[in-house]
């Protein structure tokens, strides 16, 4: 009897082991290609393994071919000014530092404030400068698996307000409702033509292999409550609609391109209604964008924000409260949160210990991706090395292959 029971154990277990290979079989897919790329932003980095479609892939992290949107999810980054961006040494100095903390991600500007074009010197400057430049830094950046976004300065563009009237914003003198003033800063954000200017720069550069283009000053000028000036808008138009007008054709037009994008917004949107009458408001504007990053620095909130009587002060809960609200706000799609962190004083001396605290902050929040702001591009490296061991991986993008073979 007890032989008969071994014979019957022996031929359950031989079935089961059989037929977990082929459930095994059937569910780890080596065939996934590059072009189903998409389907990463969904991916858990802690994990080898992508789920999708009740089917398993293995994911081959250190031979990823794009990083895109799979190492997009997971960006920690530094903004990198101009004049460190177009200056080789500096350049070179910086990726040595990124290369010995957590971080793994650059932002540099494509166009400022100014409306100047970075990589470019003046008039006469070669037009293949705006090419040679900014390829050489991706490039070089890439070499070390470093994500490369670019900043793009939208609608706060001086120069162009100022050569060309047609562009500028319009303001209206409130006092008669009728005078109208030119602006010297910004330009007009429902302007069709804008749009297309500042696209045309975007294809370029993601064309050099930019990972993504990140649009800022995607917003109205803010007005002061007294203000003698009122902003002209189109007829049966919105601040909100001209904003959002922008980003969908911005989708559309990089659609063909092989880049993400990503918007800069004021921090106060993700817990103040509406759109702060500048055209921002986030429900709204995240359907045409793959991240959106508010830019949430505590020294910029006033006392009593959050219940937080000096918030410059306690950056952990500003920025807690901050992305709590947005991910109330944006529902299923609130993993598109990627904030903007303060990496600058000034009232109160920011350190390794304000810096931390932010990141907790965002990490609390079950978000990965958050990028440091010091206008000066000078970090506290310190406060992002070993955040996370394991989890930053490098990435080589010149892989040849995506998941490894069984």
């Amino acid at each position: 009897m007890n032989s008969y029971k071994s014979v019957v154990l022996i031929i359950l277990l031989i079935c089961f082991f059989y037929s977990y290979d082929i459930y095994a079989d059937d569910h780890i897919d080596n065939s996934f290609s590059v072009s189903e790329g998409l389907f990463f932003d969904k991916l858990d980095l802690d994990t080898d393994f992508l789920y999708r479609n009740k089917k398993i892939y293995k994911l081959d992290i250190q031979n990823l071919v794009s990083p895109h949107v799979s190492y997009s999810k997971n960006v920690k980054g530094i903004y990198i000014n101009a004049w460190i961006a177009t200056n080789e040494e500096k350049v070179n100095k910086l990726i040595e530092k990124i290369g010995e903390s957590d971080l793994n991600a650059i932002v540099v500007d494509l166009k400022e404030t100014t409306g100047r074009i970075t990589f470019t010197k003046g008039k006469n400057e070669k037009k293949n400068l705006f090419e040679n430049g900014l390829k050489v830094l991706i490039d070089k950046a890439h070499k070390k698996g470093i994500y490369v976004i670019g900043r793009l300065a939208v609608f706060k563009d001086s120069n162009l307000a100022k050569s060309n009237k047609n562009y500028a914003l319009k303001y209206v003198l409130a006092e008669d409702g009728q005078t109208i003033i030119n602006s010297d800063n910004w330009v007009d954000p429902f302007s069709e033509d804008i749009w297309k200017y500042n696209l045309d720069i975007a294809k370029k550069a993601a064309e050099l292999g930019l990972d993504e283009i990140q649009f800022d000053y995607v917003r109205f000028p803010t007005l002061a409550l007294n203000s003698k000036f009122i902003i002209r808008s189109k007829k049966n138009n919105s601040k909100v609609d001209a904003i959002v007008g922008f980003l969908k054709y911005a989708k559309k037009a990089l659609k063909e391109y092989d880049v993400l994008t990503s918007a800069d917004v004021f921090g106060l949107t993700t817990t103040v209604k509406g759109d702060l009458s500048i055209g921002q408001d986030i429900t709204k504007l995240i359907n045409y964008v793959d991240y959106l990053s508010p830019m949430i620095y505590p020294s910029h909130y006033n006392s009593g924000m959050y219940g937080v009587d000096n918030p410059d002060k306690n950056p952990y809960e500003i920025i807690f409260e901050s992305l709590e609200d947005a991910k109330e706000k944006l529902g299923d799609d609130g993993y598109k949160l990627r904030p903007w962190l303060q990496d600058f004083s000034l009232r109160h001396r920011y350190t390794n210990k304000e810096v931390k605290e932010q990141i907790k902050a965002v990490k609390d929040n079950q978000l990965s991706g958050w990028l440091l702001w010091n206008p000066r591009s000078k970090y506290t490296i310190s406060a992002v090395k070993s955040l996370e061991k394991g989890m930053n991986k490098r990435w080589n993008i010149q892989g040849s292959e995506l998941f490894r073979k069984r």
